[in-house]
C-alpha cells in the first residue's frame, strides 16, 4: 500500500514536540500545527517541483549526519528531542529545495497562517528536516518519490494555501473546480428535490 506522506509525516508532530517547539517561539498551538502542516505540504511540492535524484540523493546523504536525523525514532513515528539544531541544518537543505523563493515562503507562510515571521523560518527548517529525515529512512518511497507526489499532489495542494501554491507555480485552480462542483450538485439537487 502506497503511503499518503503527508499524514505518515503529520504522525511525528505529537503534543509533546508541539510544546517543546513553543518554548521557543510563544505560539498559539493550533497555528503552530498548522504552520507545520502548511510546511510540510510546502516542502513536498519543493520536492516536486525540484526534483532531481542526485540532488535528493546529495540531501538524504546530508541529513544522515545532522543531530536532527539521530533524534527521530521513525519505528514508533516520535521526535525524541526537539532543541535548536533544526534552525541550521534545514536552512542548507531549504536552499536546495527552494533557492531563491525561500524568504518569499516564508513571508507568506507567517501572513497566511498567523505567526511571526521568525517562527515560520524556523517551522519551514524543521520541516524540511522531517522530510528529508524521512525519505533518507524510508529509500523505497525515494526510489519512487516523483510519481508518488504526483498521484498525491491534489491532496498535499488542498493543505497550502492560495499565496505559497501560487509561488511554487500552482493554480489554484484545482481546488476551486471540486468546490464548483459540489455547488452544481447541490443546486440540482435542491432544483429537483422540491418538486
Amino acid at each position: 500500500m502506497t503511503p499518503n506522506l503527508q499524514i505518515e509525516l503529520r504522525r511525528f508532530i505529537s503534543s509533546n514536540v508541539i510544546s517543546k517547539l513553543n518554548k521557543f517561539y510563544f505560539e498559539n498551538d493550533a497555528l503552530l500545527i498548522k504552520a507545520i502542516d502548511v510546511s510540510l505540504g510546502t516542502v513536498l511540492m519543493g520536492c516536486y517541483n525540484n526534483f532531481d535524484e542526485k540532488t535528493l540523493e546529495e540531501m538524504t546523504e546530508l541529513v544522515q549526519n545532522s543531530a536532527f536525523y539521530k533524534e527521530v525514532d521513525f519505528a514508533s513515528s516520535r521526535i525524541l528531542s526537539v532543541d535548536e539544531n533544526y534552525k541550521l541544518e534545514g536552512n542548507q537543505l531549504l536552499e536546495q529545495i527552494f533557492t531563491s523563493k525561500k524568504a518569499r515562503i516564508t513571508e507568506m507562510i507567517s501572513n497566511e497562517v498567523g505567526i511571526k515571521s521568525e517562527t515560520a523560518r524556523e517551522v519551514l527548517n524543521f520541516s524540511t528536516l522531517l522530510v528529508i529525515s524521512y525519505l533518507k529512512f524510508n529509500a523505497e518511497v525515494t526510489t519512487s518519490l516523483k510519481l508518488l507526489l504526483d498521484e498525491q499532489k491534489r491532496d498535499i495542494l488542498n493543505s497550502i494555501p492560495p499565496g505559497i501554491k501560487i509561488i511554487l507555480g500552482f493554480s489554484c485552480y484545482e481546488t476551486v473546480e471540486e468546490k464548483n462542483n459540489s455547488r452544481f450538485a447541490r443546486s440540482i439537487f435542491n432544483l429537483f428535490g422540491n418538486i
